[in-house]
C-alpha cells in the first residue's frame, strides 16, 4: 500500500476515466474513495447536488487517498488529476450509460468550457494541476509520475 500524506482529486466530466484511473492505480497500491458512495452513506446529497460543505466535514481526518468523482477538486487536497477525452469519445460512453440527451449535452458542455480546469486552476497552483486525455497512451505513468512529484513537493513544503 503506497502511503500517502495528503488527498489527491481525481476529477473531470462524468465519462471521462476517472474510475478507470483510479482503478488502475489501486491496483499499483494506492487507495482510493469513491466520494458518490461517501457522500449517499452520509446524506449529503440532495436531488443528484452534493454539499461540498457536508463532504468536508466527513473528510476532515481522511488523508493519503485519490478521491474519485467530478466534484473532487472542490474539496481540500493537495494535488488535482483532471481527466478528459474527446468530445465524441465522452458522448459515446454516456449513451453506453444510458444518459438522456440534455445531461449527455450539458457533459459536453462543460468538457467544452474547461470548468474542471479552471475551477482547479482557481484553487490550486498550475504545478499542482494534471490534465489527462483518457485516450492517451501512457495515462497510468503520468498519473503516477504526477503523485511522485507531489511527494517531493509536499516533503518540501514541511
Amino acid at each position: 500500500m503506497k502511503n500517502l500524506e495528503f488527498n489527491v482529486a481525481v476529477t473531470g466530466v462524468p465519462g471521462t476515466g476517472k474510475t478507470t484511473l483510479c482503478r488502475e492505480l489501486s491496483l499499483s497500491g494506492y487507495r482510493v474513495i469513491d466520494l458518490n458512495e461517501m457522500a449517499e452513506k452520509y446524506g449529503c446529497t440532495n436531488n443528484e447536488e452534493v454539499s461540498i460543505d457536508c463532504m468536508e466535514k466527513h473528510m476532515q481526518n481522511i488523508k493519503g487517498y485519490l478521491l474519485d468523482a467530478h466534484y473532487s477538486h472542490l474539496l481540500n487536497v493537495y494535488g488535482v488529476i483532471i481527466m478528459e477525452c474527446s468530445p465524441d469519445i465522452l458522448m459515446e460512453r454516456l449513451l453506453s450509460r444510458g444518459y438522456n440527451p440534455s445531461k449527455i449535452r450539458e457533459n459536453v458542455d462543460c468538457l467544452l468550457s474547461d470548468s474542471p480546469w479552471f475551477e482547479s486552476r482557481d484553487l490550486y497552483p498550475e504545478t499542482r494541476i494534471l490534465r489527462i486525455r483518457s485516450e492517451e497512451w501512457g495515462i497510468l505513468n503520468k498519473a503516477e509520475e504526477f503523485i511522485r512529484r507531489l511527494e517531493i513537493k509536499y516533503n518540501g513544503t514541511r
